[in-house]
């Protein structure tokens, strides 16, 4: 008999995702045009942040950062997320489906670190999906 290495390979942490949706009763045509406006983007990322085109880069007042990965009109916006300069970048993606006269969001936080508090990124895409629906509502 022969020995044999029995130890298993370590595993690699998995990273952590957050998924968070809602519904608002506006069609996709009027909350894609809310997100483009500068209250939108601000409910999504933060105060002083703006959309933009692919590889444009954003700071919110609160020091948030990121870069613009894609912008698909009336279905996906996707950016890059650091909560400060000295985190690893996640990737946010905040896609818009329509149903009937309704949309429905949904912010898929990903890459997320496994020590990262993921109840916290809930509550903070969940404030960030109703402050979107408030700006809808005032309309």
């Amino acid at each position: 008999m022969t020995d044999q290495n029995l130890s298993e390979p370590a595993s690699q942490p998995q990273d952590a995702t957050v998924v968070v949706s809602r519904t608002v009763a506006f069609p996709v045509r009027q909350v894609w045009r809310v997100l483009m406006t500068k209250d939108g983007a601000e409910a999504m990322l933060g105060p002083g942040a703006q959309f933009g085109e692919k590889g444009h880069s954003w700071v919110a007042e609160n020091g948030r950062t990121g870069v613009m990965r894609s912008l698909h009109p009336l279905e996906e916006i996707r950016f890059s997320y650091r909560r400060d300069e000295q985190a690893a970048p996640t990737t946010v993606e905040l896609a818009l489906q329509a149903e009937e006269d309704a949309t429905v969001l949904t912010v898929t936080h990903s890459k997320l670190e496994p020590d990262m508090d993921l109840d916290d990124l809930r509550t903070r895409w969940q404030a960030a999906l109703d402050r979107v629906a408030d700006h809808l509502a005032q309309l």
